[in-house]
Parts: C-alpha cells; sequence; structure tokens
C-alpha cells in the first residue's frame, strides 16, 4: 500500500506542477496583451482558463480520491492538504489572468490607456513568486516558503 500511496503522491504533485505552469502562462500572456493591447493573445487567454478550470477540478479529485482510499498521515496528509489549498489558489490565480485578458478588448476599442509603469515588474515578480511556491511545496522547502511570504510585503 506504501507504493500505491507514493505513486498517487508523486500524480498529484505532476498535477498540481502543470495547473501551476498553466497558470503563470496565463499571468504572462495576459500581461502581455494588456501591455500591447493585443487583443487576439487575450483571446487565447480567455479561452486557456477552461483548461485550467478543467485542470482544478482534476486535482481536487486526485486530492480527495488519496484522501479517501489511503488515509494519509503525516507529511502525505499535509500534502495533499496543501495541495487542496493551492489548487484553489491557483485556479483563482488563472480566473484573474482572464479577467484582465477580457479588459483588453475594451481597453483596444478606446483611447490608448497609459498603464502604470509597475505592471511588468509586478508581473513578473508574481510569476516568480508563484512558480517559488510550487517549488516550495513540492519539494517541501520550508526556507524558500519563507522567502517567498517574506517578499509578497516587499513594494
Amino acid at each position: 500500500m506504501t507504493r500505491h500511496i507514493e505513486r498517487q503522491i508523486d500524480h498529484l504533485k505532476q498535477q498540481v506542477l502543470i495547473i501551476g505552469t498553466l497558470v503563470e502562462e496565463a499571468i504572462s500572456k495576459a500581461i502581455t496583451a494588456l501591455i500591447n493591447l493585443d487583443v487576439p493573445l487575450a483571446q487565447r487567454v480567455i479561452e486557456s482558463d477552461a483548461e485550467i478550470d478543467r485542470m482544478e477540478v482534476e486535482v481536487e479529485e486526485e486530492c480527495l480520491k488519496i484522501l479517501a482510499l489511503y488515509q494519509p498521515v503525516a507529511a502525505d496528509l499535509r500534502f495533499v492538504v496543501a495541495a487542496i489549498k493551492m489548487n484553489n489558489d491557483l485556479e483563482r490565480m488563472g480566473d484573474l489572468a482572464k479577467n484582465i485578458a477580457k479588459r483588453v478588448s475594451q481597453l483596444a476599442q478606446g483611447d490608448q490607456a497609459d498603464l502604470p509603469p509597475q505592471i511588468r515588474p509586478m508581473a513578473i515578480k508574481s510569476q516568480e513568486m508563484v512558480k517559488q511556491c510550487l517549488e516550495a511545496v513540492i519539494n517541501a522547502d520550508p526556507a524558500l516558503a519563507r522567502h517567498v511570504r517574506e517578499q509578497d510585503d516587499i513594494e
């Protein structure tokens, strides 16, 4: 049974990394579309949200299956609970990227709007933080997790 739960946990880690990568890409494309008022790119971000939503359901089902079938304890239980929480947050980030993309077509139809210069650096930082958060959880690295949390407070 131990090998079965290990395989399931490894599979869950891979799924979390996949949805995390999809969210990172959505953020990057949404910001690029916003800066360049690239409506076709924004449309691709909007369409990609369905895949993020599908993956969110898949990850949640995998977590529930692991809880029901293997009744994990200690580190395995902590990872599954963390995956459930991260999954929800990642899906929400995907929704926010989609919302940014939706604004692109509205902005493209109107007068050129001046975007704050902090948009791109803020987007780059948020993408890096998503990547580091995933890395911290997957590798069980509390020092990296603390570092990410500290970076969140820097203006």
